[in-house]
């Protein structure tokens, strides 16, 4: 990576290394200079911290100081650190409000290389998962019990059994015939049914030690997707007070098809649509397509033509998509529609059911440090308001709500993440989110917003501060979070080549600083209203 030195745009502030009268000395030694003026506190303590004072950096480990402009104008501030040597500085405003702020002028370190590019995308694969169309009103369907006949249970499928599947692709409603071609009963009595789509048998494609290995993945009676997720989340379905739901005994058919036959892993992994959930209604647009099943459909490609890697992508798929599923019961079916989370927080639970499960489904693989994390530092995708779900690369949502969640697992831990998913405090859901961190001891997202930020500066997974990076976690649940180190990224991370014109509500702008040839960073810098400046030296 080619960095340049750093050009200081802003003024200087002065050190004020006038000497004072020594009143008699004869050591013959130089009066020590006060020190540096600054805005900055310490931020962090305790092991592995490195800011011995609000203006010195110790010499070692991840110093971290901070100002927060808590008035309703922008403030220009001095900042200045000594005995940094030459180590990197990293800046990073933090906006914890929903507002955009004005962000000042400032002089950028160039540091986007192609390489970053080119590597961030191999980190991509989960940047083409559209499951944003797939959302449904069905408060809008729904009817209470007493305003129609409910129907009677499904009646269970035997192996071999066929069925056309009304399949939402790229190309919008198609129909896909399918065999049962395996089933199993897990043991709280729910029946698993494994569907294949019959163009995607045989030689080359779906082999029968793939579906075996997806059903014991899925099934088994330990370690299985349906086992963990259930006994985090709940159960994906039951009884219901409405009249025009599937039956509260079904089971969960795995529908696995081809969505778009281009030769190419990847793309769609997969998705769960609530529409299946209702009765099916011939004169509805959108109800004559259910399927009447609780169900979800993944892609086959992405198996075969990735094998051992494609395969533990899509065993963590089924994770994420039956997260959704155990959520429009748990949240809108019993709780009320009011409740289930808008699609940052429903997206970022999936994903971090995901990163708790690695370790038991998918050994060696792990989806935020595999991909989230790297591919939230590719691509300068700091700017960026995680409740603004959007799909386009710079602002990808399952990227941004991946990393942060990520952080938030392994600072808070398992706890936290079954908390926030029953969490009924309110209908908003970042006022939710905020409550389930308050709830497990944190600062809010206020205060973890900043925090998290600083993850940009590559901190080290194994010894950050308290409070900062991503630790590897022992939760007390029995599940490991696996640490994240930042180094490992330096590659990869790509900062931004410019200054935005204003810095979104709950985003980030991060920037690289240099200390003069006697060890000590300082400049004048203007803070926006409402904003974190966090300083980070390793």
């Amino acid at each position: 990576m080619n960095i340049q030195r750093v050009r200081h745009g802003a003024s200087i502030v002065a050190l004020g290394l006038l000497a004072t009268a020594c009143g008699g000395s004869d050591s013959g030694s130089d009066p020590t200079p006060p020190a540096p003026v600054s805005a900055l506190t310490a931020a962090c303590s305790g092991a592995f911290c490195g800011a011995a004072s609000n203006t010195r950096y110790s010499g070692e480990g991840v110093g971290v100081w901070s100002y927060t402009n808590a008035s309703d104008k922008e403030a220009s501030i001095p900042v200045a650190l000594e005995n940094v040597g030459q180590r990197a500085v990293t800046l990073v405003y933090t906006n914890p409000n929903a507002p955009g702020v004005q962000m000042p002028a400032l002089t950028l370190t160039p540091a986007t290389t192609a390489k970053a590019q080119q590597d961030g995308d191999a980190h991509a694969h989960r940047n083409q998962i559209p499951e944003a169309v797939r959302q449904f009103d069905a408060a809008a369907h729904l009817g209470k019990a007493g305003a129609g006949q409910a129907k009677a249970a499904t009646t269970k499928a035997a192996v071999g059994a066929q069925r056309t599947w009304h399949i939402n692709a790229d190309n919008g409603m198609e129909q896909r015939p399918a065999t049962l071609k395996r089933q199993k009963t897990f043991a709280d009595g729910r029946v698993i049914n494994l569907w294949l789509e019959d163009a995607e048998a045989g030689a080359g494609k779906m082999t029968d030690a793939m579906l075996d290995t997806f059903m014991e993945r899925f099934a088994r009676p330990n370690d299985s997707v349906y086992g963990l997720v259930t006994g985090l989340a709940g159960q994906p379905w039951g009884a219901h007070n409405y009249s025009n739901l599937i039956a509260a005994e079904q089971p969960i058919d795995i529908v696995f098809v081809n969505f778009v036959p281009d030769g190419k892993p990847y793309g769609l992994l997969g998705y769960f649509w609530s529409l299946n959930n209702l009765q099916a209604n011939p004169s509805d647009e959108q109800l004559k397509y259910s399927n009447e099943s609780l169900s979800f459909y993944m892609d086959t490609e992405t198996v075969y033509l990735d094998l051992a890697k494609g395969m533990d992508v899509q065993i963590s798929t089924l994770a994420h998509e039956f997260v959704h599923m155990v959520n429009f019961y748990q949240r809108r079916v019993l709780r009320g529609m009011s409740y289930g989370f808008t699609t940052f927080l429903e997206e970022m639970s999936a994903v971090m059911v995901e990163d708790v499960l690695g370790e038991r489904i998918t050994p060696g693989y792990n989806t935020a440090r595999d991909g989230h994390v790297p591919a939230w530092l590719a691509r300068s995708g700091f700017n960026c308001d995680p409740t603004e779900w959007s799909v386009d690369k710079t602002c990808f949502g399952y990227n941004v709500v991946g990393a942060y969640g990520a952080y938030l697992l392994r600072q808070y831990g398992v706890g936290f993440y079954q908390q926030m998913l029953k969490n009924t405090s309110s209908t908003d859901s970042w006022t939710v989110l905020d409550n389930a961190i308050t709830t497990a001891g944190g600062p809010g997202l206020a205060g973890t917003l900043p925090r998290w930020g600083a993850s940009i500066a590559l901190l080290p997974g194994a010894a950050s501060p308290q409070g900062y990076g991503y630790p590897q976690r022992n939760d007390a649940s029995g599940f490991t979070l696996v640490g994240i180190n930042g180094p490992d990224y330096a590659p990869v991370r790509q900062l931004p080549d410019a200054v935005p014109t204003t810095l979104a509500g709950h985003g980030h702008f991060p920037l690289t600083r240099q200390a003069n040839d006697k060890g000590v960073y300082q400049e004048q810098l203007s803070v926006p209203q409402g904003t974190t400046l966090t300083v980070i030296v390793q």
